[in-house]
């Protein structure tokens, strides 16, 4: 009965920690979805930009809809029709997609440095220049 009692445990222990979402990662606040953002050139929520429009627009994650180059990410995978309106659903795909390509190292962290390589190989990429 111990035994059993000792494996229950073991696996609801494993079980809560596969549930765990991450309110905190290493002292930063929880900006990005499950993403911190420890950067400094991005540190506003949300965009101001104007860009894009629809109810997804100031939804865009700032590097997306404030930069060309996220801008022309945007357009090129998720507005087909480029009227530069964005739905709520393609604002949080587009988000998502970009944040888990841009953390390079799976630390749950982005910075400056990962969304700029990210922002950049992505224009190399659509020009051509990869595979």
């Amino acid at each position: 009965m111990r035994t059993f009692a000792m494996m229950f445990l073991l696996a609801a222990a494993a079980g809560s920690a596969a549930c765990t979402t991450y309110d905190t990662y290493g002292g930063y606040s929880r900006a990005y979805g499950d993403y911190a953002y420890v950067g400094r050139d991005y540190q506003r929520l949300g965009n101001d930009c104007g860009f894009f429009e629809g109810e997804g627009g100031d939804a865009l994650d700032p590097w997306l809809a404030c930069t060309d180059e996220g801008r022309e990410l945007v357009r090129d995978r998720y507005d087909d029709d480029q009227d530069r309106r964005v739905t709520l659903a393609t604002a949080d795909e587009a988000n998502i997609w970009f944040r888990r390509h841009a953390d390079t190292d799976g630390d749950m962290r982005l910075t400056d440095g990962e969304v700029k390589a990210a922002l950049v190989n992505h224009v190399r990429f659509m020009d051509g220049g990869g595979s």
